[in-house]
């Protein structure tokens, strides 16, 4: 398993029927905004993309491309829902569980973590279905990484659709998320066409991670790439779809505002960023863009 920072997870050997489970309560979160709802002005210097090189990929061939990043990816996945083996862990690291239980008895299974910081996010998602994917991801656990100390766990069942539109089709489960500076980001969006949902898809939002306040939340249609970045001032977020446009979008992290939209061939699936090289693997394409 590749994961990026300072601290390498340990892993904890595969046993069979032996799962890691953990007993939670998790803070239902109120219903957000299904429009933008910047939070007021903030004059940052905007980062400029240009195109170095865009070449035509095997569509499935994700394990090639990660492969050749320049650095090691920070997320694992752990089902079968994942469209590629190259993030796919064997088991989680120590101290996450496999399965939490909340009351009621509902239990919820480990789709996901992602290292942020001094944090371990871990993404929770419903039982797995036949073909062993892990379906709408909703529970987010926030851990410190030093001790695994619990510091919140957070239900997003409200995020997961508009007032009033409830299609199984257009779930917008959590897609990615970053902490910085006591604030938590979180990506929403469902994989089908905008329309089935009147546009409202493809968020991200920042969340007071001490009072879950809702400091803004994106214009709809910004993200609903495998992950965004967070870069200095500002977030770097893809979003597309069959028939739809697809662009590389920044950001500004403190406001929500899109500063700056970029034309890819297809929908963006992953970004990585190395020093002034932003790698983005779309659907058929591989580029590759200078950012300043």
């Amino acid at each position: 398993m590749k994961i990026k920072g300072d601290v390498m997870f340990a892993i904890i050997p595969v046993l069979i029927f032996s799962v890691l489970t953990e007993d939670v309560l998790p803070t239902p979160l109120l219903t957000p905004p299904f429009e933008s709802t910047v939070n007021g002005i903030s004059e940052i210097e905007i980062p400029e993309l240009e195109l170095l090189e865009c070449t035509d990929n095997g569509v499935v061939d994700y394990e090639v491309w990660f492969e050749n990043l320049p650095g090691q990816w920070s997320s694992a996945t752990f089902h079968n829902g994942g469209i590629n083996d190259a993030i796919r862990g064997d088991a989680p690291p120590e101290g996450i569980a496999s399965v939490i239980n909340t009351p009621g008895e509902a239990s919820f299974y480990l789709s996901q973590i992602v290292n942020s910081g001094d944090f371990i996010l871990a993404f929770y998602g419903s039982p797995p279905n036949r073909a062993d994917v892990i379906l709408n991801p909703r529970i987010l656990i926030l851990k410190v990484k030093e001790t695994f100390k619990i510091v919140g766990v957070l239900d997003f069942l409200m995020y997961s659709h508009p007032p009033e539109e409830n299609s199984e089709f257009t779930f917008q489960a959590l897609r990615w998320a970053e902490v910085k500076d006591g604030i938590l980001y979180v990506s929403n969006a469902h994989r089908t066409y905008a329309s089935i949902s009147g546009g409202s898809n493809g968020y991200i939002t920042a969340i007071d991670i001490a009072t879950h306040e809702i400091l803004w939340r994106s214009r709809p249609l910004v993200s609903n790439s495998q992950n965004f970045l967070i870069e200095g001032d500002v977030i770097i977020t893809g979003y597309g779809f069959s028939y739809e446009d697809d662009f590389v979008y920044i950001l500004n992290r403190h406001t929500g505002e899109v500063l700056r939209s970029v034309s890819v061939p297809s929908m963006p699936n992953y970004l990585f960023l190395d020093g002034e090289r932003l790698y983005v693997r779309c659907y058929d394409s591989d580029c590759v863009f200078s950012i300043n």
